[in-house]
């Protein structure tokens, strides 16, 4: 693959998780408009509690199958095989646990039968993900963010009008699975017509077995992390109300809505970071600090806006029935730049074969985070659950950055400089968005802030077009 390839395909991924990512939020305000807390709440939990069963579905192997499949291209069809085969089974197996669990833990019909038909989405989402991820180990991205995009405009269309004509939840979660089905559809139809490789579930232990030997750590890492991404809500959902977890869907969405731009960034420079740790330990050091202080440089003045307006956007998007998000929100805000840093921060230890220490610390965050959220959510409901969730993300980046230097050498007193400064601008972009925003409407004090933070970074001397125009060289596949 060229540099160009490589350049067109990150542009296609990345289009297209904004777009998708655009497109989930207006479609999650417009259901939380209509639906109300209560409802919201329902159909949350349905989506999140179905979410955590994902991973025991591909349990890591599509990871390993885009690895192995790039290496070895001509064995394309037999490791798909295997790994379908291998998933047929293990998502018989997650459905069944999956309606098991969400029948003994004791929940009501109506959210029994939404779960039962999200399962579905489950499914299917999981053999999809697979097959883009053979088509991305075969040099091709454009057809996974077409797919990607298609699928949440079809869940939109067919959810909006489920919604103006007064069907019950059950249609807005059935609308993922109808769109789900024909992104794998899609999938199959490109695999073949592009690739001529097919669907063709088949078993060969001598393939099978080094699969899963490789996916183990990766596994355990992705079901501790899921389960510390998504307890919370589990816990609203038996420890409180319905009507509390609606309020703390809005935040936790609003949160989650910007995750892409730290996973864009960690795909650009993980390469780099494994290069550089086979042949420039403090290259490897200096692009870890750019990195902190570029992610800094977006989470701080996101954090600070979003606090200093979290009422006039949470009432005006969601209506006065959420304003008990407002709270939670801003708490949730004050974790968000941790949630940022933890994303290189575990980039580095995984790129450098420190994964296992990675999972460690993944499962030490999610004990503590488990016990914080079975304190305080009975007493504070939905801002226990916004205090555990900060709490982790600040674990989560401090544990892994202790292991950091073990593997490369990094300037402390500059990370800690830089964030100082941003910071410095950040609240300085805030008090502007403030004033503005007691004057006049909130989007003008959006608009005042993305006119004042440049200004307030280029006067302090935080970024410079040197820097910019030496980071974005770290994009580039060809060696540095």
């Amino acid at each position: 693959m060229n540099g160009d390839s490589i350049v067109r395909n990150t542009a296609y991924y990345t289009v297209a998780s904004v777009g998708q990512k655009i497109i989930s939020f207006v479609y999650f305000s417009l259901v939380a408009r209509m639906l109300g807390p209560v409802d919201t709440g329902k159909y949350y939990f349905t989506l999140t509690f179905t979410t955590i069963f994902v991973v025991l579905v591909d349990l890591g192997l599509t990871n390993v199958l885009i690895r192995e499949a790039a290496r070895n291209k001509e064995k394309s069809q037999a490791y798909l095989a295997n790994v379908l085969w291998c998933k047929l089974g293990l998502g018989v197996l997650t459905y069944i646990l999956l309606v098991l669990a969400i029948n003994l833990l004791g929940y009501p019909v109506e959210i029994r039968h939404l779960v039962y038909v999200s399962g579905l989405t489950m499914l299917f989402d999981s053999f999809h993900l697979s097959i883009y991820g053979l088509l991305r180990s075969l040099g091709s991205l454009k057809y996974e963010a077409a797919g990607v995009v298609g699928s949440q405009l079809l869940t939109l269309i067919i959810g909006t009008i489920a919604l103006f004509t007064h069907q019950p939840i059950i249609c807005l979660i059935a609308a993922f699975t109808v769109a789900s089905l024909f992104n794998l559809i899609y999938a199959l139809i490109i695999l073949y017509q592009r690739y001529r490789l097919y669907f063709y579930p088949h078993l060969d232990p001598a393939i099978l077995r080094p699969f899963l030997r490789i996916a183990f750590p990766f596994a355990l890492a992705a079901i501790f992390a899921r389960v510390y991404s998504y307890i919370d809500t589990v816990l609203l959902s038996k420890l409180a109300s319905p009507e509390v977890l609606g309020w703390y869907s809005i935040p936790s969405k609003i949160t989650y809505a910007f995750q892409f731009i730290p996973l864009a960034l960690v795909a650009a420079v993980y390469p780099r970071f494994s290069e550089f740790f086979l042949v420039d330990r403090e290259r490897l050091g200096k692009v870890f600090v750019q990195a902190i202080k570029y992610l800094a440089v977006i989470v701080l003045p996101l954090s600070v806006g979003l606090f200093v307006l979290a009422q006039d956007i949470i009432i005006s998007l969601y209506t006065v029935q959420f304003a008990s998000s407002v709270l939670p929100l801003k708490i949730l805000l004050l974790g968000l730049t941790f949630s940022y840093l933890g994303f290189p921060i575990g980039a580095i230890l995984n790129a450098t074969n420190r994964q296992k220490t990675q999972t460690v610390v993944i499962f030490l965050v999610m004990i503590v985070n488990v016990v914080a959220n079975i304190l305080l959510i009975p007493r504070l409901g939905a801002v226990g659950a916004a205090i555990s969730a900060s709490i982790g993300n600040l674990i989560l980046a401090v544990l892994g950055y202790v292991f950091v230097p073990k593997v490369a050498p990094v300037a402390h007193w500059q990370i800690g400089r830089n964030l100082i400064l941003v910071l410095v601008c950040a609240l300085g972009m805030g008090l502007v968005v403030g004033f503005v925003n007691n004057y006049t409407h909130y989007l003008m004090a959006i608009v005042a802030g993305m006119v004042i933070y440049p200004l307030f970074l280029f006067l302090f001397r935080v970024v410079s077009w040197e820097e910019i125009r030496t980071f974005t060289v770290l994009f580039k596949r060809e060696k540095i």
